[in-house]
């Protein structure tokens, strides 16, 4: 029985930055077979989209369903946090795309307080983010990451709860 993982990105499908360190992270800490797991991407184009993507998602989980006879998706939504702290507008918007996320039984994996101060532990303007991944990946900087860093349960700059959501279904190696 295979599975199809359906991320859904705040990034554009020019960019795929955000996808470098999701990508990068899976083939690191997990075992996977790609003859039992598809993964597959969904760009949002920004965050503002967090429910403009439903189609496609729909799309996705049906042309698996004809092509993998027992298969079942998941959708992941990843997100950053930004400035959950100060913000309101960002303390809204994670509460909304929890609520979101749950009405429709989606994961939600979050990047406090965005994916480059994860696995960069820097801020990175808008200009530079492909640049940056694409130096992350080349490097293979994900040898350096601590994974401590990618199981956390609660905001902390620096930190995410990817490996907690994919711990359910993914074996790691």
């Amino acid at each position: 029985m295979g599975m199809q993982l359906i991320f859904v990105l705040e990034t554009n499908k020019k960019c795929k930055s955000d996808w470098i360190y999701i990508k990068d992270t899976i083939e690191y800490f997990y075992n996977i077979d790609v003859n039992n797991i598809k993964l597959t991407q969904v760009y949002m184009e920004g965050k503002g989209n967090l429910k403009n993507k439903q189609k496609e998602i729909n799309k996705n989980i049906d042309q698996y369903a004809k092509g993998a006879s027992n298969g079942s998706s998941k959708v992941i939504y990843c997100l950053d946090s930004d400035d959950y702290d100060i913000n309101m507008e960002a303390i809204k918007f994670l509460k909304e795309a929890f609520k979101f996320c749950n009405d429709n039984k989606y994961e939600l994996i979050w990047f406090c307080k965005d994916i480059e101060r994860v696995y960069l532990r820097k801020k990175v303007v808008k200009d530079e983010k492909k640049k940056e991944a694409g130096k992350f990946k080349a490097n293979k900087t994900i040898r350096n990451i601590d994974a401590k860093n990618l199981v956390a349960s609660n905001y902390k700059d620096g930190t995410s709860n990817i490996l907690n959501i994919l711990d359910k279904y993914l074996e790691r190696k």
